[in-house]
């Protein structure tokens, strides 16, 4: 890395017990904590990109952030830092055009237009929005390339939900933590990604808007029971259909036209009740389908596509409270989130539900509460999934409860924590899930190189599109559960 491009870049992130502890949180915050996560994610927005081998997601921002609200001590911090840096990707790739890429004038529509879905284009999207907010303000920053409603503004907003909704994670993060350096890696990082919401988003809005007048919202819960009763949406995922079966599979067989027609039935009204209403109803759902996608005679195992829009729930209530934004752009954002939850259940082959497991789950430390799954999911030695998972589904302690009808009690949101945390630890016992065969294990590592045995623990912890059957090839049978 050559000065230049850290100076270009260069910022502070700066956390403290008491100006920014997250919306969600644990009650003992130190100090301590606060300066280590500050100092590691200070160099991480100075040296790393957004993702390493420009294909997999950088999540230490949202790993050490979620570290700190859960309480870890520096040493936890640091210990998870340690596990996950060595595998990223610098800033400057050694491609021979860097010094030619700074002289880019983002400013110029036509050249902005023509860095967007480029990934070596980072750094200098990453520049652009650090002289945007320092110039103007986050508030306006914000609102300007990502709610304004313009064709710019649309195109970067529905690139925030692009590839398991990374850039809204890192945008939330950002504004729950109030770190302006950390909106622009996120405004960043929405640009240089794939634009494959947008086939779906701008077409359902356009649907509400045309078709919705005077009727009544469906609930998300009602959204995916639809997508799972029609055939072809539910049978619109193939396991022979690349990693990335949203885009290279569930999009290329389903219309946005026909997608419309049932995301376009979620809608939220402009009025504090109704998004404070719709937030939490997403929340809860979100969670709820993560737990309740199982598999009959199957031990418990979490989707590793669906936990993504659990844990991005957790923001919600941190942008509700923020006063420069509208009860408008608050309402777009809501239904944005819930039609690309849906959109993510659908495309992990619309999994059936069943609360059963859920309700009927035995933890394997049952006497162990919130404090005690915090410090399991500290110091569990992945890239932070865990961790997020955990915040996110204790963020649901501070909602209403969950009207009468709903499959599960707000009680039992807790026995998802327990389940997911007992489901991933058991993948480190010597009896826990089924060995990846040494085959495969070993193509992901020489197809990856550095960082690939995280890719291969992945793919141990949590099934992937657990709606097919092959998704569940790895997870132990259990004889005594059949539903």
């Amino acid at each position: 890395m050559t000065a230049n491009v850290s100076q270009l870049v260069s910022g502070k992130i700066q956390l403290s017990p008491w100006a920014t502890p997250g919306y969600t949180h644990a009650v003992s915050l130190t100090q301590e904590s606060a300066d280590r996560t500050s100092e590691l994610l200070t160099i991480n927005h100075t040296l790393y990109h957004t993702r390493w081998k420009a294909t997999f997601h950088n999540h230490i921002v949202h790993h050490l952030l979620a570290l700190w609200a859960l309480g870890a001590s520096p040493v936890e911090i640091q210990d998870m830092w340690d596990l996950n840096q060595p595998y990223q990707s610098l800033m400057e790739r050694s491609d021979g055009a860097v010094d030619a890429r700074r002289q880019l004038n983002l400013k110029e529509s036509a050249v902005f237009d023509d860095c967007l879905g480029r990934d070596d284009h980072y750094v200098d999207f990453l520049k652009y929005f650090k002289e945007e907010i320092a110039e103007r303000d986050v508030p306006s920053v914000v609102r300007e390339y990502v709610l304004k409603g313009d064709e710019r503004a649309n195109d970067i907003f529905c690139r925030m939900y692009t590839d398991l909704v990374h850039p809204m994670i890192h945008l939330g993060c950002a504004l729950e933590f109030d770190q302006p350096d950390l909106v622009a890696e996120a405004l960043a990082a929405a640009c240089i990604h794939d634009n494959w919401p947008k086939a779906f988003l701008l077409p359902a809005e356009e649907y509400a808007r045309s078709n919705m007048e005077g009727l009544p919202s469906k609930s998300l819960l009602q959204l995916l029971e639809s997508l799972r009763a029609d055939p072809e949406i539910a049978s619109a995922v193939k396991s022979s259909d690349p990693f990335n079966k949203i885009p290279d599979g569930f999009l290329k067989r389903v219309s946005a036209t026909k997608l419309a027609s049932f995301l376009g039935k979620f809608r939220v009204e402009a009025t504090e009740k109704d998004c404070r209403h719709k937030m939490a109803e997403m929340m809860h759902t979100c969670a709820y389908m993560t737990g309740a996608a199982q598999r009959p005679s199957k031990l418990e195992a979490v989707d590793f596509v669906l936990l993504h829009s659990a844990t991005l729930t957790v923001f919600y209530p941190a942008i509700l409270s923020l006063d420069w934004l509208s009860n408008m752009e608050k309402a777009r954002l809501i239904e944005a989130k819930a039609r690309v939850d849906a959109v993510m259940y659908a495309g992990s082959g619309c999994p059936a539900l069943y609360p059963r497991r859920i309700i009927e789950y035995t933890p394997r430390h049952p006497r162990d509460g919130w404090p005690e799954l915090f410090h399991r999911s500290i110091v569990y030695r992945d890239e932070g999934h865990a961790a997020k998972l955990i915040r996110a589904l204790f963020g649901l302690e501070r909602l209403e409860d969950p009207t009468p009808d709903f499959p599960i009690t707000k009680e039992e949101f807790l026995k998802i924590a327990h389940m997911a945390m007992d489901s991933i630890e058991r993948t480190q016992e010597p009896d826990g899930n089924k060995v990846i065969p040494n085959d495969v294990a070993e193509a992901v590592v020489n197809r990856v190189g550095f960082g690939g045995e995280m890719v291969v623990g992945n793919m141990a912890r949590w099934v992937f599109y657990g709606g097919l059957d092959s998704s569940w090839n790895y997870v132990p049978n259990s004889d005594g559960l059949h539903f």
